[in-house]
């Protein structure tokens, strides 16, 4: 079946509805096991930075954000954790209208269903951090990306560059990974709208960066606030300091390991579901779009570094897509929809994910591989949000040059 024949249209109206259910579901799951007290060292520091600044030299809108969010809440950690529950319910949304221009309506919210029951996603919306903000604007871009590609229309490259401009501002490395796709975007749109767009991108962009620069002191103060910590996390982090197989072969490791947290073995369809989507004559172009996604990601984390496992998330909006198209049998005719498995597939995946985040026996003093994997991994589990980790990172997973969990130096 020809991918044109699958895309679904939805309207403003829909997407809300969408929204306000998918808010409500993250509230229901995410309150009951939120952390409500800073453990991990970059919590401690992000919450400390917000007392004295508004608009801080990394991931400035998620700060100043999260500043709002405490002073409403009334305390400033718990405020970063209403802001990463309601960012959740944006990106559950970004990739349900994502995934609706690929798969039928059914497989769409199942596949939502389960990356919402995702351990690692699941976790990142109950505790501090930025991350399931790349999932949101990820997703967005591919949505836009696959409709202008189809059917160009006046305000795909405007919104693209809205979103991507705050996306930049919220997670500084956003703007960077995903401007491929911003610029496949623009391309049907050449040259006076995409133009246009440009300057919608700019504008944004100038306007938090010129906050920051005013409040870190002018281009000076940055450069002085960011040379160490590019030199730490960048630098001594990458291949050219510490070799292939400390760095590289290892970051990969990682990377397969938090893939598997968050897609558990429903990552196995991935290579089936690209395969489907190649095959398909309207379905190359998606195809490249998906592969262009995460290449900028792959090359960053595997040459300088990769750190947290919410680094994954650059390959969720791809990958929720792939897992979406390959776990089912091969496409049915648009007449046979009960044909197609993958939606109760998709929902028992799901369950098993949720299953894994509720009831694993999350134990960080465990000696030994199980252990490490705990206190890396499988502390992004019900038990382990909750649970305050020893002070002491995990030597499996650490690079030869890596910072104790408690002496990190700035926000990751």
């Amino acid at each position: 079946m020809d991918v044109t024949r699958r895309r679904g249209e939805t309207t403003p109206k829909v997407v809300a509805g969408v929204f306000l259910i998918a808010l409500a579901g993250v509230a229901l799951t995410r309150w009951p096991v939120a952390r409500w007290e800073p453990f991990d060292g970059d919590e401690f520091l992000i919450v400390g930075i917000v007392r004295t600044h508004w608009f801080f030299v990394y991931h400035t809108l998620f700060l100043t954000a999260g500043r709002v969010f405490g002073a409403a809440v009334g305390d400033a950690y718990s405020g970063f954790v209403v802001l990463d529950m309601l960012t959740s319910a944006l990106a559950l949304t970004a990739v349900w209208w994502w995934l609706r221009a690929l798969v039928r309506p059914a497989t769409a919210a199942a596949a939502t269903l389960a990356l919402g029951a995702a351990p690692l996603f699941w976790a990142y919306g109950a505790m501090a951090g930025s991350y399931t903000g790349i999932v949101a604007v990820g997703s967005f871009l591919l949505g836009v990306a696959v409709r202008t590609w189809r059917d160009p229309r006046p305000w795909h490259p405007f919104a693209a560059a809205a979103v991507l401009a705050l996306g930049t501002g919220y997670r500084h490395d956003v703007g960077t990974l995903w401007l491929p796709v911003f610029f496949v975007i623009l391309w049907p749109h050449r040259w006076t709208r995409a133009a246009a767009a440009l300057a919608v991108f700019t504008v944004i962009n100038l306007t938090w960066i010129g906050l920051m620069l005013r409040e870190a002191g002018g281009w000076a103060g940055y450069r002085d606030a960011t040379r160490e910590f590019a030199h730490q996390a960048g630098y001594l982090n990458s291949v050219w300091n510490l070799g292939l197989v400390d760095a590289s072969v290892r970051y990969a490791v990682k990377l397969v390991v938090a893939l598997l947290w968050t897609f558990g073995p429903g990552l196995v369809f991935a290579p089936r579901g690209l395969a489907r989507l190649a095959r398909e004559t309207s379905g190359r172009g998606p195809a490249a779009l998906l592969v262009l996604s995460m290449a900028p990601a792959l090359g960053l984390h595997l040459l300088i570094h990769f750190g947290v496992p919410g680094y994954a998330f650059h390959y969720v909006p791809a990958l929720v897509a792939l897992v979406a198209l390959g776990i089912g049998r091969d496409p049915a005719p648009v007449s046979a929809p009960a044909a197609d498995k993958a939606p109760a597939r998709l929902a028992a995946l799901a369950t098993l994910l949720a299953a894994a985040f509720l009831f694993y026996p999350t134990d960080f003093d465990r000696p030994g591989l199980r252990g490490e994997f705990d206190l890396s991994f499988a502390r992004h589990t019900r038990v382990g949000l909750r649970t305050r980790p020893p002070s002491r990172s995990p030597s499996v997973w650490r690079t030869a040059n890596s910072r104790s969990v408690t002496g990190a130096l700035l926000p990751r």
